[in-house]
């Protein structure tokens, strides 16, 4: 299990009367589909969208706790991807000051980013699964990837694992973060291509008190109940899709991201559109 510890303490104005109240802030990137340098898969600029949306992370008044990566983290799941991506979260996502927690989604290959991501040797049947706990939440990062297959997958080794990593979370809030959704997009589909052990996942998260579900996948942001939590879907970071398409797909440029914030154990989650350059119309 590995565990990190951080704390952020904020304060508006040069003379508040009272300490606002506590809160943890997560913040959500999912689909990053990053390429080898000067790959355009979609006709954009993946790595592009990344370094846009930490910019403007940087200059918002988060300070967030950790960085979650949701999965679909190159697109083609080869090692100069996971190279690249190396290069931008230490450029890019590092000077945030808090830990960034990626999982695997699936134009992921699990074993390669074993190797050329995490630099470690080991299998592509060898889930990586973790637990991070920061202030008092306690962050759990689940393994959907299911090797040949867009749906994903659990498993009962991993929702064993994960019941007691819940169980043993003692008064700290649970967020669960994983790449596969469990709830479709929202319009009907033939196929959302969801967590094929959803079911069972549920009942998992139903025996607990678990804040918030965070998932990607579908390059849409979603938000519905579900086992009693919060599951949210986050904008993906490299493409955005039109959620009324039943079939097929209409893809947009552009990037977005998710915060969590989490207070009063609850979790209250904003999807965020990138606006383009010079947006602003305002600044207070």
């Amino acid at each position: 299990m590995n565990t990190a510890t951080s704390t952020a303490e904020t304060t508006v104005g040069p003379a508040p009367t009272r300490p606002l109240p506590h809160a943890t802030v997560l913040v959500q990137l999912s689909d990053l589909h990053i390429g080898a340098r000067g790959a355009d898969p979609y006709g954009t600029d993946t790595a592009a969208n990344l370094r846009r949306t930490a910019t403007t992370l940087r200059e918002m008044d988060l300070c967030p706790a950790a960085v979650l990566l949701t999965g679909d983290l190159s697109d083609a799941g080869d090692a100069a991807s996971y190279e690249h991506l190396r290069d931008l979260v230490a450029e890019e996502l590092a000077p945030l000051g808090c830990p960034v927690l990626p999982v695997v989604g699936n134009h992921d290959h699990r074993g390669t980013f074993h190797a050329a991501y995490l630099g470690r040797a080991a299998g592509d049947d060898v889930a990586h699964h973790y637990t991070c706990d920061v202030d008092d939440v306690r962050i759990v990062m689940l393994d959907s990837y299911h090797a040949g297959h867009v749906t994903g997958l659990l498993g009962p080794d991993q929702l064993a694992w994960l019941d007691d990593q819940l169980a043993t979370a003692g008064d700290r809030t649970c967020v669960i973060g994983l790449h596969h959704p469990s709830v479709p997009r929202g319009v009907p589909r033939a196929d959302d291509f969801l967590l094929a052990d959803r079911d069972e996942f549920g009942a998992v998260v139903a025996r607990h008190d678990v804040a918030a579900i965070l998932c990607g996948h579908s390059h849409v942001s979603t938000a519905a109940t579900f086992a009693g939590a919060v599951h949210a879907a986050a904008p993906a970071t490299a493409y955005l899709l039109d959620p009324s398409r039943r079939a097929g797909g209409r893809a947009f440029a552009g990037c977005g991201f998710a915060i969590c914030t989490v207070r009063d154990g609850r979790a209250i989650v904003n999807p965020f559109i990138v606006p383009p350059a010079a947006a602003d119309l305002y600044r207070h």
